[in-house]
């Protein structure tokens, strides 16, 4: 009997293992995932991969082959023109295989290249072998080489065999997926990062506190919340390597993405009440405006949650359209920040450089050129990885692209986000004039005399502290604070 195992290079690595262990069945028959060899990546035991079924119905037994993905070209060959997997009665007539590995996957220790006509050996053992009782392969699959490795089961004795295995990919290090292991060490360096990036503009803030902005106390504040995020992430990966994927992993992982959701939508809410000039441009916004901005923010993270939650609870494999409910709500929140915080972006540009305010120009241009800046560094990350894959042949690429996976997917987006803010929280720090900024207008003068202020209130100089919230205290009928170009001018 003929069996036709396609085992197509973009199917297997559109379909990463991303868990420890992996589910076979009669309609998922194959399932790889990367592993480290104990020498490449230390741990307490031996790698393995182990092979336990679960379900055998319909069927007498499932015929099973582990091997390294490079030598999945060593399964099967070809009989009267036809590709042939197993080793059946018809196998064992044409002299394919021998009776002794009946119903075993059919392995060629050898084959030729047909570009230069040699032969090329296994790289790495294939196992093989027939199950027809449930439970735990005897024999476990030794892994001795760091490199991507497959399972791969079926059942030739039923039109519509029913079977249900459980794959353990079992690394030396611990319970996590080779793929994701680097996060483990990367996230808690990231943590330490912004730990030093928070304890320098806590002193900053410390030295200045007499000074201070409600915009540097919202920074210092997220400041302490993203730090603590990180450690929460780092403790996600260093728990789920210790215990696995169990149900408790699972809830921690909800509450960790619900943490990112938070971080997300404070991000955008941060962004966009800078944009309207908060803090530099205008020392309060109205509080009508205010209120928006936080309820736009507040929908978004809810929206952001309902998604997550709903993402977790629907079943990958089923078809349904339920996603979208949160889906494109989510989307249209998004592109309406998106979409609000450039136009406030550009009006707020557009004001300074009308009054010539150079110093506060400065720094909402250097803002946006770190807006720019972390898009392009992005960009510039997906077209280099698309350039190294697009080097790769597919071989290369299913065997490499699970070691590398996880820094452009995951880590680099969080590390340029670290660097965007760090930058961010930079130009709005407190200092000895961030104060002044904010209650103060620059004269319009030649470029060359940009330190000469007039200060709307000399008092508030002296005692910031004691005056700040009565001298800018608006009602919630007020608009936003008249420019200072429309007050009048002290006489010169």
């Amino acid at each position: 009997m003929q069996l036709y195992i396609p085992f197509a290079v973009l199917w297997i690595w559109a379909n990463l293992v991303t868990a420890n262990k992996a589910v076979l069945s009669d309609k998922n028959p194959q399932a790889c995932s990367g592993m480290y060899s104990r020498e490449d990546w230390g741990g307490k035991i031996d790698p393995y991969i182990s092979f336990n079924l679960r379900e055998l119905s319909n069927t007498k037994g499932v015929s099973v082959a582990i091997f390294d993905f490079k030598d999945y070209e060593h399964l099967g060959v070809y009989v009267d023109s036809s590709p042939y997997y197993i080793c059946d009665d018809y196998a064992i007539e044409k002299g394919a295989c021998n009776a002794t590995h009946k119903n075993e996957y059919i392995v060629r220790n050898l084959i030729t290249d047909p570009t230069t006509g040699e032969n090329e050996t296994l790289s790495a053992q294939v196992q093989s072998f027939y199950q027809t009782e449930t439970g735990l392969h005897e024999t476990r699959y030794s892994v001795k080489s760091t490199g991507y490795y497959c399972v791969v089961a079926s059942s030739i004795d039923s039109s519509s065999p029913k079977f249900s295995a459980t794959i353990n990919f079992r690394n030396a290090f611990g319970q996590l997926p080779a793929a994701e292991i680097n996060n483990l060490p990367l996230y808690g360096l990231l943590a330490i990062f912004y730990l030093v990036a928070m304890a320098l503009y806590s002193f900053a803030f410390w030295k200045h506190k007499n000074e201070l902005l409600p915009l540097q106390k919202y920074l210092l504040a997220f400041f302490a919340f993203l730090t603590v995020e990180q450690i929460f992430i780092w403790a996600y990966y260093d728990i789920k390597n210790e215990k696995g994927d169990t149900a408790g992993t699972k809830v921690y992982m909800v509450f960790v993405s619900i943490l990112t959701s938070a971080k997300t939508s404070f991000s955008f809410f941060l962004l966009l009440v800078i944009a309207l000039g908060y803090g530099v441009v205008y020392p309060k916004l109205n509080k009508k405006l205010m209120r928006r901005c936080q309820i736009f923010a507040g929908v978004n993270f809810v929206l952001s949650v309902a998604y997550l939650i709903q993402n977790y609870l629907t079943n990958p494999e089923s078809v349904t359209l339920w996603p979208l409910a949160t889906l494109v709500p989510l989307g249209i929140t998004m592109l309406g920040f998106y979409f609000w915080i450039l136009r406030s972006m550009s009006q707020t540009l557009r004001y300074l450089q009308e009054q010539r305010q150079v110093v506060k120009l400065k720094m909402y241009k250097k803002l946006l050129s770190t807006i720019y800046f972390s898009l392009l560094v992005l960009f510039a990350g997906i077209v280099l990885s698309s350039f190294v894959f697009i080097g790769m042949n597919s071989i290369e690429m299913v065997e490499q692209h699970w070691r590398t996976r996880f820094f452009f997917v995951d880590f680099w987006p969080s590390l340029v986000y670290y660097f965007v803010f760090v930058t961010v929280a930079f130009i709005w720090r407190p200092t000895d004039t961030s104060y002044m900024l904010a209650c103060s207008q620059q004269l319009p003068t030649d470029p060359e005399n940009v330190a000469d202020f007039d200060l709307d209130d000399l008092q508030s100089l002296e005692g910031p502290s004691a005056h700040i919230d009565d001298d800018l205290n608006f009602s919630d009928d007020e608009e936003l604070p008249r420019r200072d170009s429309d007050s009048k001018k002290p006489d010169k």
